[in-house]
């Protein structure tokens, strides 16, 4: 019964997988529209005015809207934009440009593109349908299937989740929540939380299906139900590292030290309560290896495959919010290697458990996972993305380290050599494949976090062994008295951060529908407000200085952005005030303090201003 059971579960979440991934949801005359155009464009997204189509043969999707200066070419009404960086269009493939052809042809003899059904007017822009995280559900099922009647919480066990607990409402109260992308873009991951940006949809369907329900549910603040989310799923790292421990055979004051590590690390307390997708990928990590930590070491057990099979769920799920997290999801089954028991038995156990994982990843989330690598976001980082060789130089040092620690351990164990030459690699990929260019040390700090699961098993298993111990103490110790200088850089808000809070803070003050004008890029520049679905954003870019601001309908306000503060945006932000009747509502003066190292403030101080704009 409790086969077939399961097996109903893992079928019912492999169709739901391959239907949710299936099709957008769009106008059907759009459709229509798109199909007598060419059957061989795709409909790709619908919203606000933006129609963006697929042209796969190309590999090219390309945006559809109303006519501006900005369209890349124009056709009748309508202006298209190939999606993408294309510095010299004449040099794309013929397919390419024969794609914009087709489509400005079409647009040109078939005008009857229904556009206005997608834009924002008088009605608010219905948001799409939510779609369930049917794979932490399935995940949550598959344990309970394999445990659920065997479970016996132990005082160490509610000392463990107690511990979980007490970590969510401290790191709450300490740090609140707050956005955390860099160049602000944190709103902007917000709303495609509501699914109601597809800007963001390129990463992904993962990030929408962990927190649209929350943030719907939130109302008119759609960020605390993400942050409240977020922090539920970061209170279960310290447990489940625990859990980890134990499982792999460490003490128990060993397990309490890397549970209490994780619960106080202050970059995973800043990181609880936002979101960004490195918080739920450390989340979802560790509570997958803590899924492969419990598998039962006889492969034949239901105990041992549903686990495996809930930990390949839990992957999946991160994978689909950020295809970022591939590296350190291939260290979380490490806990099936260097378990209790034979040396041989692990080996086949650790075998048979990547595979099992590797195959539900690919059934559950491969369509998904290869439309981001077809779509805008594999088009546009693909080609650039390429191993960080430039740490090739640290990476072997550590590596060299690492190998000669094994060497001496292989004088007392096999186990021991393989657990230092598996940290060396570890540590290798850590440093290899973050992409990222450190923009600021938060961010910076945060892609190693996400092996958080790798270190935790390592560690675990050296202080299994009682002569290790004294090694694992010094490292503990000497790596939180080196992050002591570091904590200021980790937990403070950046400029673009504590901009978008205050803007938080004055929405309520806003009529519904109201228009709010504001310079959101300059240069490489971006700063995204948290405007949803009860205001209109009216997003400016540094081409838009000769935007007339008394020509947007009423209510209507203009908000002097930070970007305003730069050199690029300052010529623009006085342009777009010059000649217009600005009452000032809010304002606030914020420390100059760049999310991104490359970009920077004209001075020490910043002010933001929201005016109400008059005619």
């Amino acid at each position: 019964m409790k086969g077939w059971l399961a097996a109903s579960i893992t079928l019912a979440v492999l169709a739901q997988s391959w239907i949710a991934d299936a099709s957008p949801a769009c106008d059907p005359g759009i459709a229509a529209w798109v199909e007598r155009c060419s059957p061989r464009f795709e409909l790709v997204a619908c919203h606000r005015g933006v129609v963006v189509v697929r042209a796969p043969d190309a590999k090219l999707d390309v945006e559809l809207r109303a006519r501006s200066e900005r369209s890349f070419r124009s056709a009748g009404a309508l202006g298209l934009s190939p999606v993408g960086q294309f510095p010299d269009w004449s040099k794309e493939s013929e397919a390419r440009r024969g794609t914009l052809d087709t489509l400005a042809t079409c647009a040109e003899r078939d005008p009857s593109l229904p556009l206005e059904r997608t834009a924002a007017g008088a009605e608010p822009t219905p948001l799409r349908p939510i779609r369930p995280p049917w794979l932490v559900l399935a995940a949550i099922a598959a344990l309970a299937l394999a445990f659920g009647r065997t479970l016996r919480p132990t005082r160490e066990a509610l000392a463990a989740l107690g511990l979980g607990l007490v970590t969510g409402v401290a790191r709450w109260l300490s740090f609140g929540g707050s956005y955390f992308h860099q160049n602000g873009q944190g709103p902007a991951w917000i709303a495609h939380a509501l699914a109601d940006d597809p800007g963001l949809a390129g990463y992904g369907p993962g990030f929408p299906e962990l927190f649209a329900a929350a943030a719907r549910l939130a109302g008119t603040d759609p960020e605390r139900g993400v942050w409240l989310v977020q922090s539920l799923l970061a209170a279960c790292v310290p447990p489940a590292a625990w859990l980890v421990a134990r499982r792999l055979g460490a003490g128990t004051w060993v397990a309490a030290a890397l549970a209490l590590g994780c619960a106080l690390d202050p970059l995973l307390g800043r990181l609880a309560a936002t979101e960004s997708y490195f918080a739920s990928a450390v989340s979802l990590g560790m509570l997958a290896s803590a899924a492969c930590a419990v598998a039962a070491p006889r492969p034949r057990a239901p105990s041992f495959w549903l686990p495996l099979c809930a930990a390949g769920l839990l992957l999946s799920q991160s994978l689909r919010v950020h295809p970022g997290a591939w590296p350190a999801a291939l260290a979380v089954p490490l806990p099936l290697l260097f378990g209790p028991g034979s040396w041989r038995r692990r080996l086949r156990s650790c075998a048979l458990g990547f595979g099992l994982i590797a195959v539900v990843v690919a059934l559950t989330s491969g369509p998904a996972l290869a439309e981001v690598l077809r779509g805008p976001l594999g088009q546009k980082w693909l080609p650039g993305a390429r191993l960080r060789w430039d740490r090739l130089g640290s990476a072997v040092l550590l590596c060299s380290i690492a190998g000669a620690f094994a060497l001496w351990l292989a004088r007392r164990s096999w186990r021991g050599a393989a657990l230092a030459l598996t940290g060396a690699l570890t540590l290798a990929v850590l440093r290899l494949t973050d992409l990222l260019s450190d923009p600021n040390p938060a961010v910076a700090a945060a892609h190693p976090r996400t092996f958080l699961p790798a270190a935790v098993c390592l560690f675990a298993v050296v202080g299994r062994e009682r002569k290790l111990r004294p090694t694992l103490a010094f490292l503990l110790i000497a790596g939180s008295l080196l992050a002591v200088p570091y904590r200021l850089g980790l937990t403070r808000l950046p400029t673009d951060v504590q901009e978008a809070l205050f803007v938080r803070e004055l929405r309520p003050r806003l009529e519904p529908g109201a228009r709010v004008a504001y310079l959101e890029r300059a240069g490489s520049g971006v700063a995204r407000l948290p405007l949803h679905q009860g205001n209109e954003r009216a997003p400016l870019g540094d081409a838009d200085s000769s935007f007339d601001l008394r020509s947007l309908p009423a209510p209507a306000y203009y908000f002097r952005s930070s970007l305003c503060a730069t050199p690029q945006g300052g010529p623009v932000c006085a342009a777009l005030e010059r000649d217009v009747v600005l009452e000032p509502v809010a304002e606030r003066a914020l420390p100059a303090l760049p999310s991104m190292r490359w970009s920077a403030y004209a001075g020490d101080e910043v002010r933001v201003v929201l005016f109400r704009i008059r005619r």
